[in-house]
């Protein structure tokens, strides 16, 4: 099974040209992890974009995630399914749960109970979720058993540090994706960044 890379390429609000320019051109440049979601609305662009690309299936970790809408009882696997036949594979690396249920309406236990029924079935290599909150992943570990949950994907980046989360997420052998880590920008506009950064050349 291909480890997570370090580097994760995300398709976030990119469709059309400005989605083939920055996925391609992260292919050639050496990125190996893609992430997408179902919300994005752009799986089947991401899928076209991979198999033009050249680089074989079986060196990109492909990960794409589960929006709320797809929770309720027998939903979840058919909509995952819907996105492997976009994304043009026959598996994910990681399939994520996007963020918890808003409210509660549908029980932790039934959406995650179905995302490891996905992971039993071989539609995707590992499991995890996103946005969930201390209180929550605790919940899911409950649901599921240590050690089943393989990733939390939660917005970290300098002025964002969610250290409760990261501690609690590293004390159960859950990996961290940072996504947004440059804040649209802002990092890259902080007065001490930028002198760390001059000082560094």
């Amino acid at each position: 099974m291909m480890k997570m890379p370090n580097l994760g390429l995300g398709t976030f609000r990119l469709k059309d040209q400005p989605l083939r320019d920055s996925l391609l051109q992260g292919l050639e440049l050496g990125y190996r992890h893609i992430d997408t979601a179902q919300i994005y609305d752009n799986e089947a662009e991401v899928g076209q974009l991979m198999s033009e690309s050249g680089v074989p299936r079986q060196e990109i970790y492909l990960t794409t995630k589960v929006w709320t809408s797809e929770f309720g009882p027998g939903k979840l696997i058919p909509s995952l399914e819907v996105s492997l036949e976009k994304l043009g594979t026959d598996y994910l690396d990681l399939a994520l749960i996007h963020w918890p249920s808003p409210k509660d309406e549908v029980p932790m236990a039934v959406y995650l109970e179905q995302l490891a029924e996905a992971k039993a079935r071989g539609l995707t290599r590992e499991i995890g979720v996103s946005n969930f909150t201390v209180a929550q992943l605790k919940e899911a570990i409950e649901v599921l058993g240590p050690g089943v949950i393989a990733h939390q994907q939660v917005e970290i980046h300098p002025l964002l540090q969610n250290r409760k989360v990261v501690e609690f997420c590293q004390a159960h052998g859950i990996a961290i994706t940072a996504y947004m880590p440059l804040a649209y920008g802002k990092v890259l506009a902080e007065p001490l960044l930028m002198e760390i950064g001059q000082r560094h050349g």
